[in-house]
């Protein structure tokens, strides 16, 4: 399948203040604005005469004119619709109307949900829940950056913090937590597996992805913490903007994730990438605080790694430079368990419990 296309964007709007308020988040972020009709009858003029390939119409049902009939009209293939309820929450007897974002960042939660719909339908993203979970999304800048190994012994000490915890492989060109922990069959389970008393893991596949949204929300109400590991995020633009399976977990992380772990090496191929991450995510303006972790080459020093990298014109919550373990990190794989396991005392190992230590704090 080819890549999305970035659809252009008409506002049908009446309401000044919301209609501002969504213009401007779509401006700062990029989207092509083309065309902002205040009543229902412009808005069929700029249809017709709109030739572009992907159109998505953002209205309210204050709109003038505006009803369900007359929109249904309006549906073609190159055209997706997202309507949102007045300014007294009111879908006013309409059908497939979400709730206004209270914010810019919410706004853009649901228009990544749902710009690759071809008709009127109901919302991938309903409006945001209060989870009882803390939601720790954890990606790659790169390749073999030890994102997967930060997830893992992560979700370990939490656990061991009597933190309820959750781990979720959601790294679909590398599944890897299964293997590690010698998990077999995990991948077609739809639940989670209970792996002790306070550590359950899932990893989700094409197969079962179909509901992991409704799965996800119950693993919130039930669990303290749920950690996903997304594997790459070098596409995130593009991932946000997705309706294939491989970016169903990345849009729901990026609606729902309290904190976003970036995982990067230090050398120059991978700190460049991470460069271009920083850019990308601050293009999306993810709700989730950003934190980055730098794994260190075995030669290099801290200042070394300081001078290389730049998060510019991102500001992360903070930046930590993990102790560099090789033989720790092997011994683990080789016995297929958790770092704390191997040596609990080890600087690696306590440098992640401190990070587990801080989440609950």
């Amino acid at each position: 399948m080819d890549d999305p296309v970035q659809p252009k964007v008409i506002t049908a709007i009446a309401d000044a203040d919301f209609e501002g308020m969504v213009s401007s988040a779509l401006f700062e972020s990029g989207w092509s604005v083309i065309a902002r009709p205040l009543d229902f009858g412009n808005l069929e003029i700029c249809l017709k005469e709109e030739s572009a390939t992907n159109v998505l119409v953002i209205y309210s049902v204050d709109m003038p004119g505006f009803s369900d009939a007359q929109l249904k009209k309006l549906v073609r293939g190159n055209i997706s619709f997202l309507g949102f309820a007045d300014a007294l929450g009111s879908s006013r007897g309409c059908s497939d109307i979400c709730s206004r974002p209270s914010d810019a960042e919410e706004l853009l939660a649901y228009i990544r949900g749902n710009i690759r719909s071809p008709l009127l339908r109901a919302p991938l993203l309903q409006k945001k829940l209060n989870l009882k979970a803390k939601i720790i999304a954890i990606g790659s800048a790169g390749n073999y950056t030890g994102a997967t190994t930060l997830a893992l012994n992560l979700a370990q000490e939490l656990a061991l913090l009597n933190k309820k915890s959750l781990l979720i492989d959601a790294n679909f060109s590398s599944p890897a937590i299964a293997t590690l922990l010698d998990l077999r069959n995990i991948s077609e389970e739809d639940h989670w597996r209970d792996l002790s008393d306070n550590l359950s893991v899932a990893e989700i596949t094409q197969k079962n992805i179909a509901n992991f949204s409704a799965r996800a929300i119950e693993a919130a109400a039930h669990f303290d913490c749920i950690i996903i590991d997304l594997g790459s995020l070098q596409n995130i633009v593009s991932d946000l903007s997705d309706r294939r399976w491989t970016s169903q977990v990345k849009i729901w992380a990026s609606h729902f994730a309290n904190e976003l772990f970036i995982s990067s090496g230090a050398d120059i191929l991978q700190s460049a990438r991470l460069s271009k991450l920083c850019v990308e995510l601050f293009e999306v303006k993810l709700s989730a605080h950003i934190s980055i972790f730098v794994k260190p080459s075995e030669s290099s020093t801290k200042k070394e790694n300081a001078r290389l990298l730049s998060f510019q014109p991102l500001s992360p919550k903070q930046v930590l430079y993990l102790p560099f373990d090789s033989r720790l990190c092997s011994a683990a794989r080789k016995e297929r368990t958790t770092l704390s396991e191997i040596n609990e005392k080890a600087p690696l190992r306590k440098a992640i419990a401190r990070v587990a230590l801080q989440i609950t704090g």
